[in-house]
C-alpha cells in the first residue's frame, strides 16, 4: 500500500505487510509514528484556523482506506494491541475530518 503526501511521504510511504508476522508488526509501528506525526501537524494547522488543502485531505483519505484495509486483512495476523492503534488512529483522523467540516461549514 502507497500513501501520498508534499512533505513526509512526498516519494511515497510503502508498507508492505506480507511479510513475517514480528517484520510487519514493526513496519506498522513505524508507518503509525510517522502517520501520527503528520496528523498532529495537521491538526496543529486546523487548530490555528487555517484550512486543510486538497492534497492534505487526501492524504488523510488515503490513510483511511488503508486502515481499512489492513484491519479487514484477515490474511494478517494482527495482535489485539496493534488493531486496537490502528482503530485508535482511524478515530483520529476520523474526528480531525470532522473538525474540519464543521470550520468549513462555519466559515472559519
Amino acid at each position: 500500500m502507497q500513501t501520498q503526501s508534499r512533505d513526509v511521504f512526498s516519494r511515497g510511504h510503502e508498507v508492505d505487510l506480507h511479510a513475517s508476522p514480528d517484520e510487519c508488526a514493526r513496519r506498522l509501528d513505524n508507518y503509525l509514528a510517522k502517520s501520527k506525526q503528520k496528523m498532529d501537524s495537521i491538526a496543529d494547522q486546523v487548530s490555528w484556523g487555517d484550512g486543510v488543502d486538497y492534497e492534505t485531505h487526501s492524504w488523510m483519505l488515503d490513510q483511511v482506506d488503508f486502515l481499512v484495509e489492513t484491519i479487514g486483512d484477515e490474511s494478517l495476523q494482527l495482535s489485539d494491541e496493534m488493531r486496537s492503534n490502528l482503530l485508535q488512529f482511524l478515530l483520529t483522523i476520523a474526528n480531525l475530518n470532522e473538525e474540519i467540516r464543521h470550520k468549513a461549514a462555519l466559515g472559519l
